[in-house]
């Protein structure tokens, strides 16, 4: 019985760690969510981590510079040739409280938690959601869908 337990735990951690999801919506737009790729402070560059103070200063939706390449980074931005400093992103919880916590498990030399998914909005969604480019969902049990993600954005507005 515990050998399946594990067996089943293993095949959903690698379907968790998995890069990029297509997922389809009721109205067949492709999606793409990204899974956090960075597990570990040490693997980020450190002329990033010299700004971390300068993350999630305030509540804006548009990403500052320090935002934007930091998240670039964690999520792999730019295999897809997407950049969001300055995009108008949305976080699922809160941009302060996501990035004070980066912030408290940098200072205390622990590692970053991987239960972040970052998802890029087609024009039609972004239109949508009130003028997201993206959304950032994290500290979630469950990966929301699209259409949940996108009413809880313009909710927002």
């Amino acid at each position: 019985m515990n050998k399946l337990l594990v067996i089943i735990c293993l095949g959903l951690l690698r379907l968790c760690c998995s890069s990029i999801l297509i997922c389809n919506s009721n109205n067949n737009i492709e999606q793409e969510v990204l899974q956090r790729q960075v597990r570990d402070f040490a693997e980020i560059p450190t002329e990033l981590l010299t700004h971390i103070d300068k993350m999630g200063i305030d509540s804006f939706l548009i990403l500052n510079e320090y935002e934007g390449r930091y998240l670039n980074y964690v999520f792999k931005t730019d295999n897809l040739n997407l950049n969001l400093v300055g995009k108008t992103v949305g976080f699922l919880g809160s941009k302060t409280d996501f990035f004070k916590d980066e912030r408290e498990r940098f200072y205390h030399n622990s590692t970053p938690v991987g239960g972040a998914v970052l998802y890029i909005l087609t024009a039609e969604q972004k239109v949508e959601s009130g003028g997201y480019d993206a959304a950032i969902v994290y500290w979630s049990k469950f990966l929301p869908s699209i259409k949940e993600v996108i009413t809880r954005l313009k909710n927002r507005r």
